[in-house]
């Protein structure tokens, strides 16, 4: 589809909101911008809809216009011919794909003012083409700027870092992607109910499970790869050692699943998913001390329950460390198996 006016694009928090509607209203576009937030939050999108205002020489705060020569010249498939769009292939953007670009802005944009190159999952730049990366943004093309996307900032280089202004996307509570769902979306109250849960604050995720189910295609296969990935960790409050290869292994067939649930998405980023749940599951085992914390995954208290009788907090806390540290690995390309392996030890060993 084509690139959404700004207006339509849901950002959070609103302090966001405020500062890049600042920015649209800016003569030029600042000359590297880095789009931070976990999968499904809507980056790709944000990064169209900027890019599109932009490029419009009648843009406003609200956006590109949609009706002048620049804006007419989007296709259906969001493609431009000023912007060109970096992804990786299939696990890394390598140096061929910087030099294309490189040569590509030896010459003078086609319509708009301004062009744009826009680096999806920019963390996933081999080391090659993150040094050819940065010559370019150190000498960037006259009326050539840069819009990158990644899960974590900390994942980039440093270099990069410094010349790139950082924009940090939050998570959507539950009850707004419900209610987005509700407005557009006939399906049952439990099951928006039930997909608002699952997103996990990314409405791009919501949107895409709501889509399927809207148009009877069935549940998901994301979905159910969840579900999946739930019964795995409903069996760490009871699992013995000798479980915890099994378990790792289990989990990574759910994650191959989650793999295959979304456009695009590698297999790094898809274990990379699953651990962001298993996050999820240990929050909500800490918040069970505390009876008026909500917990994400109601159905599931009682598995919930017998982690938290069997680990302390403190244990629960670090094993939560654990996890996030395990996650940052994965995206790190460290070896997938060996990562979750030991993390799903030191779940179970921990006493």
């Amino acid at each position: 589809m084509r690139p959404l006016p700004f207006r339509e694009v849901v950002v959070a928090p609103e302090s966001v909101r405020h500062a890049l509607t600042q920015m649209l209203l800016r003569p030029s576009p600042p000359q590297g911008l880095l789009l931070v937030g976990m999968a499904g939050v809507g980056k790709r999108t944000l990064a169209r809809a900027l890019a599109a205002a932009w490029m419009c020489p009648q843009r406003t705060a609200e956006g590109h216009c949609g009706a002048c020569e620049v804006c007419l010249k989007w296709s259906d498939a969001s493609e431009h011919p000023d912007l060109r769009v970096l992804r990786p292939d299939p696990e890394q953007i390598k140096i061929d794909a910087v030099r294309g670009v490189r040569q590509w802005a030896s010459f003078a944009p086609t319509v708009a003012p301004v062009r744009f190159v826009l680096l999806e999952e920019a963390h996933l730049l081999n080391p090659a083409a993150a040094n050819a990366l940065l010559k370019t943004l150190e000498e960037p093309p006259p009326r050539y700027h840069f819009l990158l996307t990644a899960p974590a900032s900390d994942l980039l280089l440093q270099t990069i870092l410094s010349r790139c202004r950082i924009v940090r996307l939050g998570a959507l509570p539950t009850e707004q992607i419900a209610a987005h769902l509700r407005a557009r979306y006939t399906l049952p109250e439990a099951t928006l109910q039930a997909i608002a849960v699952f997103a996990d604050g990314a409405l791009g995720r919501a949107i895409r499970w709501a889509d399927a189910l809207q148009q009877g295609e069935g549940a998901p296969r994301e979905l159910d790869a969840l579900q999946s990935l739930l019964g795995v960790f409903a069996r760490l409050g009871g699992a013995s050692l000798e479980d915890a290869l099994r378990l790792a292994h289990e989990f990574r067939e759910a994650c191959k699943a989650l793999e295959g649930g979304a456009e695009g998405r590698s297999a790094r980023a898809a274990l990379a998913l699953g651990l962001e749940y298993l996050v999820l599951w240990y929050r909500d085992a800490l918040a069970l001390q505390y009876p008026d914390s909500p917990v994400r995954f109601e159905t599931h208290r009682d598995a919930l329950r017998q982690l938290a009788g069997r680990f302390a907090a403190a244990e629960r806390a670090r094993d939560l460390h654990a996890i996030i540290e395990a996650r940052r690995a994965i995206l790190g390309n460290a070896n997938a198996q060996i990562v979750t392996e030991n993390l799903f030890v030191r779940l179970i060993a921990t006493a």
